[in-house]
Order: structure tokens, then C-alpha cells, then sequence
């Protein structure tokens, strides 16, 4: 297999594995958002409360709730009968009626209709207590403070508009919030909700797209690992223990030119010459190069001897 191979199948798997367990973060935040209970402060005629933006991004609000039923107007003016005789106030830490800036009581029928709609679809319907206003929602997110309708714009193309039909709520960051009425009522916290589905929508599309990146990564890397050759480089000498990937026989193989058993690009081996042997004769018997030397160096001490010696008068 080529390196290639070898380095980018274990990285494509590392990678596929971790985008897997991002996208299943996501369903546990979704779940997590499902628990209603932690979302529910618990009853009471007097709620306190501090609006904090950690993201400084708006806030989806809390939706203030009492024990009632939706859509119930028995005498037929468009007011449902919960609202009969309720009394809620909101003030700041100064006593300030905040009322018309950071909350509003919806208890006409139709806006209490779209408030069972926003009780289906984030709390519970069934669960007794109905939706009668909403607080520090800046963000609009419940969609009270305008609507949709069917228009055209120029070109004659139909389609759906967003009419803007009064202010957001307009709560300061750190400031204290009370919040009072003549029933008891609970508050809640869609804001904190919203945060956890939109958590787990981004680690779903994170993690799909790690995952689908990690996979043709992959599936590149056994490409390329299978159908490209290795290279015939230093790293496949160290692959094989330092050993010569070409096998050698035992004998070795002999250069042309060159003297088995010498150092390859060495001269000739020096060759003694041979001592030169006494004459051969037919009738005498061949010399040897030891005799022969002998007598070289008898008759050449007599000669030094002779000439050594002082005349005679």
C-alpha cells in the first residue's frame, strides 16, 4: 500500500468517528429541550426575575402562564374569559411600570389562539396551564408584534410578506424584572428552550459535514493507497530493517575488469617477481633459488675479501 494510504485511511476514520458523535450531541440537546419541567418556575402570584444576554444575540422571551383554557369566550366579546379580572404588572428595580415596553398581555381571542399555537409547539398543551402574555421576548421570536400576509412585489411574482405592526420588547441587559399578579401564574423560559434546539441544530450540521468530508477523504485515501505503486526510495531501504531489498547470493558477482576478492576501483594486485633460478643443464640436476642465492653471496663476500687485502712489497 502507498504511504498515502497507509497515513490518510487511519485519519479518514478518526475523523468519520468524530463527526458521528457531534451529530448525536445533537439529539441529545433536542432532548434535553423537550424536558418541560426544567424550562417551569414554579407557581406563584410574584416572579423576580434577571434579564441577562449572554450572547448579546435578543432573547425569545419567557412566557407568562396561568391555569386556564384557550379560546374560551363565553360572552362573546372576543375576550377570553381567563382575562376577566386578571391583573398582571411587570416593573423594574426602580418601580417603573414596564408593562408597555417589556411584556405584553395578549387576551384577545384571536391573539390567544396564536398563543395555543405557541403552547403546542414549545410546551404543553394538555398540561393546564395556558399562555396569556410574553416578557423580554426582543427578538420577536413568537412573532406577536406583526404578521404574514400574501402580496406582489413588481415583477407580479406572489408571495408572503412580514408586516411589521408594533415595537419588540425592549428589556436592559442586568436589569431586575418583577413580575405580579392577582392568580398565581409560572414563567417559561422559552429563551434558554430556543438556545438548546438551535445548539443542536448546528452540532447536526456540523457533524453531517465532518462526516461527509471524513468519508471522501477516505474513500480518497484507500483510493490512492491500493492504486498507487511505492516509491522505490530511502524510505522502502528503511522499511526493510536498513537491508538491500535486492537479494545477493552468496558468492557476490564479479565486475567487469576488476579482481575478485580486491576493493572495487583499486589498481591491480602487485605481483612478486621471481627469483631468478641458477641455468638448467641437461647433465646436472636444476638449482634451487635458495642454492643458487647462496653461492651469489659466497662469491660476492671472496671478491670483497681479495680487494680488502694490502699488496706485498
Amino acid at each position: 500500500m502507498h504511504i498515502s494510504g497507509k497515513i490518510g485511511i487511519p485519519v479518514g476514520i478518526v475523523m468519520l468517528i468524530i463527526g458521528g458523535f457531534i451529530a448525536a450531541s445533537s439529539f441529545e440537546s433536542w432532548e434535553e429541550a423537550e424536558k418541560i419541567e426544567n424550562f417551569m418556575s414554579e407557581p406563584s402570584t410574584e416572579i423576580i426575575l434577571k434579564y441577562i444576554d449572554e450572547d448579546e444575540a435578543g432573547s425569545a422571551g419567557w412566557y407568562l402562564m396561568i391555569q386556564a383554557e384557550y379560546s374560551l369566550d363565553n360572552n362573546g366579546d372576543d375576550i377570553v374569559d381567563a382575562c376577566n379580572g386578571l391583573n398582571i404588572t411587570i416593573t423594574d428595580s426602580q418601580g417603573n411600570d414596564m408593562n408597555s415596553t417589556s411584556g405584553n398581555i395578549y387576551c384577545g381571542l384571536d391573539d390567544n389562539r396564536e398563543m395555543a399555537g405557541l403552547d403546542k409547539s414549545h410546551v404543553d398543551i394538555n398540561d393546564g396551564w395556558m399562555i396569556v402574555g410574553i416578557v423580554c421576548d426582543t427578538l420577536d421570536n413568537a412573532e406577536m408584534n406583526g404578521h404574514w400576509e400574501t402580496s406582489r412585489n413588481e415583477k407580479g411574482e406572489e408571495g408572503e410578506v412580514w408586516v411589521q405592526t408594533g415595537e419588540n420588547d425592549r428589556c436592559e441587559i442586568g436589569e431586575q424584572y418583577t413580575i405580579s399578579s392577582n392568580q398565581e401564574m409560572v414563567l417559561f423560559d422559552r429563551d434558554t428552550q430556543a438556545g438548546l434546539e438551535i445548539r443542536g441544530l448546528f452540532e447536526l450540521c456540523g457533524g453531517l459535514c465532518c462526516a461527509i468530508c471524513s468519508l471522501i477523504f477516505l474513500i480518497g485515501a484507500v483510493i490512492s493507497g491500493f492504486a498507487m505503486k511505492p516509491g522505490e526510495s530511502a524510505f522502502t531501504t528503511m522499511e526493510l530493517g536498513g537491508a538491500s531489498p535486492v537479494p545477493v547470493s552468496g558468492e557476490g558477482t564479479t565486475v567487469p575488469g576488476s579482481t575478485p576478492g580486491v576493493v572495487f576501483g583499486a589498481g591491480p594486485a602487485i605481483q612478486p617477481s621471481p627469483v631468478p633460478l641458477a641455468e638448467e643443464s641437461k647433465d646436472e640436476p636444476v638449482e634451487s633459488s635458495s642454492d643458487a642465492l647462496k653461492k651469489k653471496f659466497l662469491a660476492a663476500a671472496d671478491k670483497i675479501t681479495e680487494s680488502e687485502e694490502p699488496e706485498k712489497e
